[in-house]
């Protein structure tokens, strides 16, 4: 399910010669979770038109590599100029989206980290098997990225990779990751990075200290807990109204063009609750909106149907891509992308009976 948060700002804004400049702000952890990609690439080509260059202001701890890779090309396709700017640390898949900079400025305190995509999964065999070589093939893609901008060697680039790097600065200029060092800033960092942070291997001293400056306080001692109330009678067990519930779906779908969605979602939830059937109808949004950044919407009711979630969803979309050897594109083409119409299906008495006859034939297994 999608996070509500925002992680990044898009503005547009005048420079020192009454310019127009774009100005990109990540300071927390990358991750579109399906809906945002076409967002941040339209808010990106409204605020960058007419512009002379676009500046990438970066303090984060990674995130999504998929998701970064789409700002990343994003980036590479702008005919301008983009400019870098770490505001403290870029690590991960931060740093990626730093690499398609044409100038990179660092302050003389700040942290550039590089290493390989990692992920933490459950499946069979098989499932690992196409998890390792979907890393493999991100991960070449990211090496491809450092050794463009570095002028490193793979085989020098893909040991610091294996190795975790952290470079200073100073580091990071003399491998070729920065172009200009400037004075230092205090460094800060959200909160929120703790456990992005927990998966690093070698976090410097002063990463670890900046995450701890930023933690909660600590809690307020608890008064004591009041005494437990009596229990509640035992009720009858609710009989959910599946005609109501499958009217719920329907027109749910519908105002979000996805009826065709909507058959796999009470196949899925036997139209058991209306919390069961408002997750299933927030999912097949949430798969709908990442097919659609990826140009495959034909796919999504197959993917809602299948029972698939939105993180799988993602790695077999990137999997086609990258099976195809097509660049990973978070924009779709709206020459060729189908704009889904609204069916104007309304709800008959022949859509609740067969509601209520899947509900019965799944609660029956």
């Amino acid at each position: 399910m999608k996070r509500n948060r925002k992680w990044w700002d898009i503005r547009a804004q005048a420079n020192a010669d009454g310019g127009k400049v774009a100005e990109i702000r990540i300071y927390s952890e990358i991750g579109f979770w399906g809906v945002d990609a076409e967002r941040f690439i339209s808010q990106l080509d409204a605020a960058a038109a007419g512009a002379s260059s676009i500046i990438v202001a970066i303090n984060s701890m990674g995130g999504d590599v998929f998701d970064a890779f789409t700002i990343y090309n994003a980036l590479r396709r702008y005919e301008g100029k983009v400019k870098g700017r770490v505001d403290g640390i870029a690590a991960s898949a931060a740093s990626l989206v730093l690499m398609a900079c044409d100038e990179i400025e660092m302050p003389e305190n700040a942290m550039l980290m590089i290493h390989h995509p990692h992920t933490i999964a459950a499946g069979e065999a098989g499932d690992f098997r196409r998890i390792a070589d979907l890393l493999d093939n991100a991960s070449a893609g990211i090496l491809a990225a450092y050794v463009n901008r570095s002028g490193l060697s793979e085989d020098e680039v893909r040991a610091m990779m294996d190795a975790e790097t952290w470079l200073t600065a100073a580091q990071a200029k003399e491998k070729g990751f920065c172009d200009t060092i400037e004075a230092p800033v205090k460094l800060a960092a959200s909160a929120n990075a703790a456990p992005l942070l927990a998966r690093f291997s070698s976090v410097p001293d002063v990463v670890q200290a900046a995450i701890d400056a930023a933690g909660d306080p600590p809690a307020p001692v608890p008064e004591p807990p009041a005494p437990p109330p009596e229990p509640p009678a035992p009720s009858a067990p609710i009989v959910p109204d599946v005609g109501a519930l499958a009217t719920h779906v329907f027109n749910m779908l519908r105002e979000a063009n996805l009826s065709d969605c909507a058959e796999g979602v009470i196949a899925a939830t036997g139209l058991r609750d209306r919390d069961t059937v408002d997750r299933a109808i927030q999912n097949a949004t949430d798969i709908a909106g990442i097919c659609l950044a990826a140009n495959q919407m034909d796919l999504a009711a197959q993917f809602v149907a299948s029972g698939l979630t939105p993180d799988q969803v993602r790695a077999r979309l990137f999997e086609r891509m990258t099976a195809s050897q097509q660049p990973v594109n978070g924009r779709p083409d709206p020459k060729s992308t189908p704009v889904p119409q609204a069916s104007g299906r309304t709800v008959r008495s022949s859509d609740i009976y067969a509601a209520r006859r899947v509900a019965n034939a799944t609660s029956q297994r």
